[in-house]
């Protein structure tokens, strides 16, 4: 190869290190801008729907309270969380006594509630705000063999009883005795209730903490969120979380399914 070949291969442009290291460095973080630019909103869209839901699902449980309130009182109660204690109270009464039912009075934070209770109120409670489970029970049944003195036939008739209707069996005249009993065993699937309580948080906007607002007249009742304006809070400098009221409920109808 000549000289002037040789030198003509040299002077050929090339990068220099230090600048594709840096080209490498823009493109990174060109990525990751982009991806916080997608990412970043979408995790605030997912953040303010979950706060519309519970805000939602909140109302809903207000809702069913004012329900209660008005089956135990024949009124609607402005202040949610007075109707949460109440209707609490009436259910923990109906847990701890069978007999708490038909017209009762209720002494609750100096003042007296006059309310018509329904037989066993806290299962109705319970399958309203409680989450359910299934749980496989094992029954033992006990069968009775007894004697009955057949009067038509004047011979003693053989029966088999089931244990829960045994004593009904042995107050007959006609009983004779036990001969023998049976015993066996079999699986059932039952539905339990957990515990529910309800508390302050649940009569409370998730967003704004502020009880939600319930107004009274005669046409019924409306339950509505706090939040007037809309919400707005920074987030990650460059990006905003926003909100609006979630709406209301109007004699158990719902704004948001209109």
């Amino acid at each position: 190869m000549s000289k002037e070949v040789e030198e003509y291969v040299d002077d050929t442009p090339i990068f220099k290190p230090a600048l594709v290291k840096a080209l490498n460095y823009i493109a990174l973080l060109l990525a990751l801008i982009l991806i916080i630019v997608i990412y970043v909103p979408t995790v605030i869209w997912e953040e303010e729907a979950a706060f519309r839901r519970e805000g939602r699902r909140r109302m809903i449980i207000v809702n069913n309270v004012e329900q209660f309130y008005h089956q135990l009182t024949g009124t609607y109660q402005e202040n949610p969380l007075k109707a949460m204690q109440i209707v609490t109270a009436v259910r923990d009464s109906t847990r701890a006594d069978s007999n708490y039912h038909g017209q009762q009075k209720l002494v609750f934070d100096d003042s007296i509630y006059k309310v018509n209770v329904p037989k066993n109120f806290y299962t109705y409670f319970d399958t309203t705000f409680a989450f359910s489970y299934r749980k496989k029970d094992t029954l033992i049944d006990t069968t009775y063999k007894v004697t009955k003195w057949n009067n038509e036939l004047f011979t003693w008739d053989t029966l088999f009883i089931l244990a829960n209707r045994w004593r009904t069996v042995q107050s007959d005249s006609a009983y004779g005795s036990v001969v023998g009993v049976e015993y066996s065993e079999r699986i059932m699937e039952n539905t339990y209730y957990r515990p529910y309580y309800l508390t302050e948080k649940h009569a409370t906007s998730p967003l704004i903490g502020e009880l939600y607002r319930i107004t009274v007249d005669s046409s019924g009742y409306k339950i509505k969120d706090p939040l007037e304006d809309e919400y707005r809070e920074r987030r990650y400098f460059f990006f905003t979380f926003k909100d609006t009221c979630h709406g209301w409920i109007e004699n158990s109808q719902k704004s948001w399914d209109n």
